[in-house]
């Protein structure tokens, strides 16, 4: 038996109907505190301080913290930065960025603090529970408020009044509860659902690289003759193929952006496409888009790359690559690769793929990874014949197109996946389904020996 629904349904679009039992009521009647991180954590940081919470900690997809790039702070005692510590049950929102990402402190985790692009929500806990209310803000009509309130040009961004505005139907505790334990049940089977299709990206993944790092090592004839090529990331290689640095097949040509700040306006929004390693990291086989230009100004300090250059990041991200499709203009921590006569530039780009762990053992730490061109330049690849390079390229063009056939499946998979898992959150947190007389099943017990 399902709710009774409400005879007047509200009047805002994101909630117009609900359970007679539920109150709409907004969420600065039912916390007790809505607030903040503050700017400058920066001169705080401290390996021996608390956990420094980010909106990299809060998961898109659900309520629970992520412990991906933790740092630690440690505000001096009666600092303004004091007054963001969190407690087991506050309710972190992202307020910039990923609108509405949030997160639950849970029981028993680390004194923490949280940044500015954080707010910190600590719920009445006579009136609502810290799940509930997390689950109702992720929910599409949490995000629905949340989307409509934000402000700002390329970057969205939420007051705290906007936070506390958010309207919610509120049900009694224990269905609270019950709808909370309901969720967390039907979740977690989606979400394993979901993790073993993002295996099989993984592994769909590693059979690429496999694929490539066979076809540039050894070719596509398995009766081929071998020879020890003297490397030993190569092993043995074709007779007929040449092994030799990558500085003897290709011009090496290194990126420039000489000003500090690296982000001065003065330098951008002219006729000139500048690229960084973002860009790289985001793209496929080939770089055809560009969101940041630079001006005359700016393109007198940096260096162009032509069309068809192979770029590679050599920080940050190091050792992603793609292929050119514009003139663009880099900055030094990307290094951009011409072929020799000699070379196919397509085929010289799956070399680099099969070459990145190489790469990678081959970078510097300073404060962070570092690639140099002498470095790279040193590293051997193999040379076949042109017409077997041509032959390696179209063989690793088709593999490829199948794969991503493929991962684009399972992608379009994961997405229904997570789709329907909002649609269920939203369901059952604005009492569209009935879920008061769910119960957990009982564990699976092993058959008697």
């Amino acid at each position: 038996m399902g709710y009774e629904q409400q005879t007047e349904p509200s009047t805002l679009p994101w909630l117009s109907e609900y359970p007679q039992e539920w109150k709409a009521i907004r969420l600065r009647h039912c916390v007790s505190l809505v607030t903040s991180g503050s700017r400058g954590w920066a001169r705080f940081f401290s390996d021996d301080g608390d956990i420094f919470l980010r909106i990299t900690n809060l998961t898109r997809n659900s309520i629970r913290l992520l412990d991906t790039g933790i740092q630690k702070v440690m505000p001096p005692e009666g600092s303004e930065g004091e007054r963001t510590k969190t407690q087991a049950g506050d309710v972190l929102i992202s307020i910039t960025a990923d609108l509405g990402s949030v997160a639950v402190i849970p029981d028993g985790f680390e004194s923490s603090y949280v940044s500015q692009h954080i707010c910190l929500v600590r719920p009445e806990q006579e009136k609502v529970t810290p799940e509930w209310l997390a689950l109702s803000i992720f929910s599409h009509i949490g995000k629905a408020q949340l989307g409509s309130s934000g402000y700002g040009g390329t970057k969205q961004q939420l007051s705290l009044t906007d936070i506390k505005e958010l309207v919610l139907a509120v049900p009694p505790l224990p269905e609270q509860t019950q709808i909370a334990r309901f969720l967390d049940y039907k979740t977690a089977q989606l979400d394993q659902l979901i993790a073993q299709k993002q295996a099989l990206i993984e592994r769909l993944n590693e059979q690429r690289i496999a694929l490539i790092t066979q076809a540039v090592t050894r070719g596509l004839n398995p009766d081929a003759a071998l020879k020890d090529s003297g490397v030993e990331w190569l092993g043995q290689v074709p007779k007929g193929w040449e092994v030799k640095p990558v500085k003897f097949m290709t011009r090496i040509l290194r990126g420039k952006f000489t000003h500090r700040p690296r982000n001065d306006p003065a330098f951008y929004d002219g006729d000139y496409p500048f690229i960084q390693t973002g860009d790289i990291s985001r793209a496929g086989k080939y770089v055809s888009g560009y969101s940041q230009t630079l001006n005359e100004k700016g393109y007198a300090i940096s260096k162009e790359f032509p069309a068809g250059t192979l770029v590679m990041t050599i920080a940050a991200n190091i050792g992603d690559m793609a292929i050119l499709d514009f003139n663009a203009c880099f900055p030094d921590s990307i290094v951009g690769f011409v072929p020799d006569d000699g070379v196919e530039l397509d085929y010289l780009y799956y070399l680099f793929v099969a070459m990145k762990k190489q790469l990678l053992s081959t970078a510097v730490l300073n404060t962070q990874l570092n690639l140099n061109i002498d470095r790279i330049g040193s590293i051997p690849g193999t040379h076949p014949p042109k017409t077997e390079q041509l032959a390696i390229v179209e063989f690793l063009e088709k593999e490829n197109a199948r794969i991503d056939a493929i991962k684009e499946k399972i992608s379009a998979a994961i997405t229904r996946l997570e789709e329907y898992r909002t649609a269920l959150i939203t369901a059952a947190v604005t009492g569209k389904i009935d879920v008061r007389e769910f119960e957990l099943p009982e564990p699976a017990t092993a058959p008697d020996a």
